[in-house]
């Protein structure tokens, strides 16, 4: 009388666990290159949102808030002016303002966290590797003039 195997050989079992580590190694870099970008794009979107709040005071005052970090300008915008107010980017670098008269800039690091102003404006292609997160990027009177084209 024979008897029914139950159950999955060792050469089985070593052949999906192989395939779930190829998976793994494919996996990896799309998924913290996404996680970056996710960072990246909300970032933007708090920039944008200090950057509207800074409009919306201009609309009232006439010149923009002046002061020279975002710590400094948030006790004129925040209530008043909008009800979510970001002190750091995604990467929990400190925002970086400057403003004189009526401009107004506000800047993140990205993820290297070393914020230099740039000199003229530059929107360079979308990142698609993890070097490409340490870019600055930089919001400018209500447009983003130093940062990942807008697709």
């Amino acid at each position: 009388m024979r008897r029914k195997n139950k159950g999955f050989s060792l050469i089985e079992l070593m052949i999906v666990v192989a395939i779930i580590a190829i998976l793994a190694m494919i996996m990896t870099p799309n998924l913290l290159t996404a996680i970056q970008k996710a960072k990246m794009k909300a970032t933007m979107e708090d920039m944008r949102n200090i950057g509207m709040s800074v409009d919306n005071y201009m609309s009232d005052w006439g010149i923009a808030v002046q002061g020279t970090t975002i710590a400094a300008i948030k006790p004129f915008i925040f209530p008043f002016y909008t009800k979510k107010f970001a002190d750091n980017d995604q990467w929990s670098h400190a925002y970086q303002y400057s403003a004189t008269n009526d401009d107004y800039s506000v800047g993140s690091a990205g993820k290297n966290a070393a914020f230099a102003w740039p000199g003229s404006s530059t929107i360079y292609d979308p990142p698609t590797k993890i070097a490409d997160f340490e870019r600055d990027i930089v919001y400018s009177n209500g447009a983003f003039t130093y940062g990942p084209r807008q697709n």
